[in-house]
């Protein structure tokens, strides 16, 4: 089912004019901070308390749009994204802080709570753990699709042994 999405920035409640057209952009954090919630980030999803969903940006747009990662937190969301300036062709990588209203089953309404423009290494360091863990998710999906397919084979090849030693004679189970 498709979803659909409303983006929206937020702005400071307080201040905020009537007139919506007036918005503040939201607010932007430090390196500092960038450090906190990509080392946050890291441990989580290490442990798999947070699941990653990835898109390779650049299979749409090879120019400017790269990676991008996306971690749900029921009513919020964190993404990550890697594009490159279409101007410079320089990296530029962000952490957006996303709230998400259900507005009904087809619509979401998504609010840009706050950003934090990363450095390459907190976006390597973030990239490598989102990577390990998409890979080891999808290593373990396989080997319990190949565990299930094979209950049947396996049930067979035992059920062949089985009645192969129940026909050989005691003294050739001896000798072999």
């Amino acid at each position: 089912m498709r979803q659909l999405f409303n983006i929206q920035l937020m702005s400071d409640q307080a201040t905020q004019p009537t007139d919506s057209s007036a918005q503040l952009p939201p607010p932007i954090g430090n390196s500092e901070q960038a450090d906190k919630y990509i080392a946050q980030l890291v441990n989580l999803i290490s442990e798999d308390t947070l699941l990653v969903s990835h898109t390779d940006l650049s299979r749409f747009d090879p120019t400017s749009l790269q990676d991008h990662y996306r971690l749900d937190l029921k009513d919020y969301e964190i993404e990550v994204s890697h594009s490159k300036q279409p101007d410079t062709g320089l990296d530029s990588f962000v952490i957006l802080f996303n709230n998400l209203k259900y507005l009904n089953e087809q619509t979401s309404k998504k609010v840009i709570l706050a950003y934090i423009h990363l450095n390459e290494t907190q976006f390597k360091k973030f990239k490598t753990i989102c990577e390990d863990q998409i890979y080891r998710k999808k290593r373990e999906a396989e080997e319990k699709r190949f565990r299930e397919v094979m209950v049947p084979i396996d049930q067979t090849l035992e059920q062949l042994s089985a009645n192969m030693e129940d026909s050989i004679p005691p003294h050739q189970i001896a000798s072999a």
